[in-house]
């Protein structure tokens, strides 16, 4: 792809990016959206499969970046030796920053899958980082229910606690648009949240 063409695809990326901020992936326009680009409908293909290959190619670079964020940190987290899986105040704190910095870096593109990818395979996307959370959250749980006597995991409570975190994430991102007001915020939450994560996910086994 030359110069040009690079200049064309991020002029459409740009003009896209506020057609679907406008209107929701729906009701968004092609036709406007290649007429605020200065180019033909015809060219939009030449870059893009269809309105939907548009959408992802806005939406999708920064939601596999956050993947891999929450992939690495609870690889970490499994490795941990359980026998010393001790939670202390402050020692997810670099983890939630590292979170809050890239959706805000990111922050017109998240709040595109959050509020307007209705009608795309992104508008389930809650959902499907909650179901990854809860595996992730499972596989640490399980670890620790094999060291702990008489413990063992409660589903139902690990599914909710998964909802928790996702939705103090997705709150702060709408309604707060301090970067550093949100960090000191997700900070606090997260002392609170681990404080009560073992308590809240492993419960006493019922007698046989």
């Amino acid at each position: 792809m030359d110069g040009e063409d690079k200049k064309t695809r991020e002029r459409l990326l740009e003009s896209a990016r506020q057609e679907f901020t406008a209107k929701g992936y729906l009701k968004a326009s092609l036709r406007k959206i290649c007429a605020d680009a200065g180019v033909t409908t015809g060219a939009l293909y030449f870059f893009f499969k269809d309105k939907e290959d548009l959408f992802a190619s806005i939406v999708e670079p920064p939601l596999m970046e956050l993947e891999q964020l929450l992939f690495e940190h609870f690889k970490a987290e499994n490795e941990l030796i359980p026998e010393t899986y001790i939670h202390l105040e402050g020692d997810h704190d670099e983890f939630a920053a590292a979170l809050i910095r890239h959706l805000y870096a990111n922050r017109d593109e998240f709040l595109l899958l959050l509020k307007k990818a209705q009608g795309t395979r992104f508008e389930n996307v809650v959902d499907e980082v909650v179901e990854t959370i809860e595996k992730r959250y499972f596989l640490v749980a399980e670890k620790l229910a094999g060291v702990l006597p008489g413990k063992r995991i409660n589903r139902y409570m690990l599914h909710w606690l998964s909802h928790i975190v996702v939705d103090a994430f997705r709150h702060l991102l709408i309604h707060e648009k301090d970067v550093e007001k949100a960090i000191t915020a997700m900070g606090r939450f997260m002392d609170f949240l681990v404080g009560g994560w073992m308590k809240l996910i492993l419960e006493e086994k019922e007698p046989r």
